[in-house]
């Protein structure tokens, strides 16, 4: 037997003598959970984890060790806390999902709204959503599309949600949490920027180039080989391409998708200028109430904490003990609370799956306020 076979052969009598004591430890949490029911206590007492976690740490000396007993100490509390919450709360948690989680049958023949004109990057995805012939039209901003849904205008709106070259389309984030919509598909669409301008236009005759500013900016590398041309932000591509169109002026350009040389009679100038060829826009399907089927396999939420110190990682403990993988994690300044934070979180699974439910109660229950933003069916990337 070899040094490495028996400094494991050690570990596990070690690991025989602690899992008798681990399972002794969260019986008597069950005995815990019993006592916090006939007197009406919560499960989480925050103080009371905290003093527990810093007196642990003082028992040691070095600084890694005091930070391995922490994280050791923590996931058995947090373990632990999951166990009372299953006992003490089992019948008002698992209400929790099933309250804000109803999901109804998709829409036939649904009326769709997507922010900009027609020709714009969010009209190619709820095409490639919905299909060609889908009732659609346009409003000029996020919100406007928002309000479309609430006076039942349209059925689903398209919104980008996240591009992959210039990150998270904020407003949308904060939209969603504001009016607690529901998220019930997506679609990733890759961003193809073309330069166009009137017929019988050349490059060489463009002084100025109007686009949206995500536009300029995932084209900066082919603009600035055109050191005489100016640019200047406009509302979004597509408007773009229309003002560009209508101005009868052949030292104007437009840099916009490519579906909108053929809708406004323009001509391509330069083919795919956007900076990266991996540059994808992540375009969400919003609706007033929540879809879901067994297909349904990513689920999105919003939640606030406590404004304590490990209130985050015992709350991500959660889903990493479910076997649940976070895909996204993201905070956004709460507007009147200074200096606090909400979570965006993204995370694989299905909530008609009991598993994940349970999971996602546990959540609930150990946040300050939790939203559920949807769950949908994870997209592949679309060509154009």
């Amino acid at each position: 037997m070899n040094e490495l076979d028996e400094l494991r052969q050690k570990i596990d009598a070690i690991d025989q003598q602690l899992l008798p004591l681990f399972l002794e430890r969260m019986e008597i949490c069950s005995q815990v959970a019993d006592y916090k029911r006939k007197v009406g206590m919560e499960v989480l007492d925050a103080g009371r984890e905290r003093r527990i976690l810093e007196n642990k740490m003082q028992l040691v000396e070095g600084e890694r060790e005091k930070n391995e007993v922490y994280e050791f100490y923590h996931a058995i509390m947090s373990i632990s806390r999951a166990r009372q919450a299953g006992e003490l709360e089992e019948n008002s948690r698992k209400q929790k999902v099933k309250e804000i989680f109803q999901p109804v049958a998709p829409v036939e023949s649904p009326t769709v709204v997507f922010q900009g004109s027609p020709g714009a990057y969010s009209e190619e995805a709820a095409v490639s959503f919905f299909g060609e012939e889908t009732n659609r039209f346009c409003v000029k901003t996020f919100a406007d599309a928002f309000e479309a849904l609430k006076t039942e205008q349209a059925d689903y709106a398209v919104l980008p949600i996240e591009n992959s070259y210039s990150g998270t389309i904020v407003e949308n984030m904060d939209l969603l949490e504001k009016y607690s919509y529901f998220i019930v598909g997506e679609i990733n669409i890759p961003i193809r920027h073309y330069l166009m301008g009137l017929p019988g236009t050349k490059l060489s005759d463009i002084q100025k180039v109007y686009s949206h500013e995500q536009g300029i900016i995932q084209s900066s590398r082919f603009l600035k080989s055109m050191p005489d041309v100016t640019c200047e932000a406009y509302y979004n591509t597509a408007m773009s391409a229309k003002l560009v169109a209508e101005s009868g002026d052949k030292h104007l350009a437009a840099v916009a998708g490519k579906r909108n040389a053929k809708l406004y009679g323009l001509s391509i100038l330069a083919e795919n200028i956007q900076d990266s060829d991996k540059n994808t826009t992540r375009f969400v399907v919003v609706a007033k109430k929540p879809q879901c089927d067994t297909a349904c396999d990513k689920v999105s939420c919003v939640f606030t904490l406590r404004h304590e110190s490990g209130e985050l990682h015992r709350v991500l403990a959660m889903f990493a003990h479910g076997g649940l993988n976070l895909i996204k994690l993201e905070s956004r300044p709460i507007h009147h609370r200074n200096f606090e934070y909400m979570f965006f979180v993204d995370y694989t699974g299905n909530l008609l799956d009991n598993h994940v439910a349970e999971i996602t109660d546990n959540v609930i229950v150990g946040t300050q306020a939790f939203k559920l933003l949807g769950n949908y069916k994870s997209c592949e990337d679309k060509g154009e």
